[in-house]
Parts: structure tokens; sequence; C-alpha cells
């Protein structure tokens, strides 16, 4: 009972909670939802790369072995989720938004980290998968999926729910980078943000295979915070408004 209660917990936080910042920008800003679909649709585009991941994963135990295969297996697709986001991103601000702003790019953030990975590619695929648990698992072939539900501790949703908050806050921080960027003519920015990219995908991920899920929620924590700091630190003045 306290599993399934914190699956809903999840999922709600994971749906509800990016259309709730979308909504206040929304208000607040006047900001059209248009930069919000157009951020998640990139984002989902940029998933094109899994593929590609698969299938260098799949060579790299060939040329690789022990803890350089390890390295190797988590930096590909670290490099590859920041060359795919990071360039659709900026190909979103750089060519679709018009009349950019620092507020444009916080929508962004919220699009690309709240509505595409948050909403679309996990709190939707785990609600479909959570309506299957409890409704079909006795249907031939669901054998597996129970297993994997009934086997996750009670708290784990709530701590990928805390997660996504958490990316979410780094998503908005890339997309600050990315808009201040493009308002400001220092489009090297645009590397700081791939770069940053690569970084935190790969101490999350190599964290968690060698010291555990805690340790790799702890950097999580600690790149959300400083993207949280960026996001602060690059707020103009004043807006400049660009045509």
């Amino acid at each position: 009972m306290l599993r399934d209660i914190s699956f809903i917990i999840a999922i709600i936080i994971e749906i509800g909670l990016p259309l709730a910042i979308a909504i206040v920008f929304r208000k607040k800003f006047k900001i059209s939802w248009a930069i919000f679909f157009v951020a998640m649709a990139l984002f989902l585009v940029s998933l094109v790369r899994i593929p590609l991941n698969a299938y260098v994963s799949n060579m790299l135990k060939y040329y690789f072995m022990g803890n350089n295969l390890l390295i190797m297996a988590i930096l590909f697709p670290s490099f590859t989720a920041g060359l795919f986001e990071e360039g659709f991103r900026t190909l979103g601000i750089g060519l679709i938004v018009r009349g950019k702003t620092y507020e444009k790019g916080l929508m962004y953030g919220i699009g690309h980290g709240g509505g595409g990975e948050s909403m679309i590619f996990v709190g939707f695929s785990l609600l479909a998968n959570f309506i299957a648990y409890k409704f079909f698992s006795m249907l031939p072939g669901m054998s597996i999926l129970k297993t994997q539900f009934e086997s996750v501790s009670w708290f784990m949703p709530l701590v990928g729910a805390g997660e996504r908050v958490l990316a979410m806050t780094i998503q908005i921080a890339f997309s600050v980078i990315v808009m201040h960027a493009f308002l400001n003519k220092k489009y090297y920015f645009i590397i700081f943000a791939f770069l940053g990219h690569v970084i935190v995908d790969f101490v999350a991920s190599y964290l968690n295979i060698k010291f555990g899920i805690l340790w790799s929620e702890i950097s999580v924590i600690i790149f959300a915070v400083i993207g949280l700091a960026v996001t602060l630190l690059l707020r103009p003045k004043k807006d400049v408004a660009q045509p």
C-alpha cells in the first residue's frame, strides 16, 4: 500500500509539477505556450541518440576492459546527451524563439526538462506501467513487470521524483545559459552548456555504478544548487529583447 502511494505521488510530481510551474510562468510573464511545447518536442527529438548509444556501447567491449570500459560506456552516452540536447536547445532558442528574453529561457528549460524529460519520458511512462501493474498484471507476459514493481523499495519512486525536480532545475540552468549566449552574443556560453551537460551526466552515472545511488543523488543535488546559482547570476538587470 505504501509503495503504491509513493508511486502515485511520484507520478503527480513528475507530470503535474512541470505543468504547474509552466502555468505560473505563463500568467506572470505572459510567455507563449509555444516555447514550452517547442522545447518539449525538441527534447524528444534529441532522443534519436539512444540507438546510437546502444550500438556504440555494444562495440566498446571489443576495445576496452575493466574500469576503462566502464568509463567509456558512461562517457559516450554522456557526450551524446550533451551534444544532442544542447544542439537542439541551441537550435530551438537560436532559430525558433522570437523576442528572446531571460524569462523565455526559463520557460524553455521548463519545457525541455519538465515537459519533455519529466512528463513525457519519465512520468507518462511510469503512469502507463503503473496502470498495467495494478490492473493487468494477471495477463500473460506481465509477470516481469509485476516483479519489477514489487521489488522496488517503497521510497524509491519518491527519490526518482525528487531527481526529476533536481534535473529540471539543471535543465533550466542550461537553457538560461544558451539564452544568455544569444542575448549577449557570447556564443561560447553554448560550449559551457554542452560541457556542463556532459559532466553532470557522467559524474552522476559513474558515482551510481561505483559507489551507489546515494552518492549519485548527492552529486545531482550539488549540480542542481550550482544550476540554480547560475540561473540567478545570469538574470539580467534589464531584459534586452531581440527580434
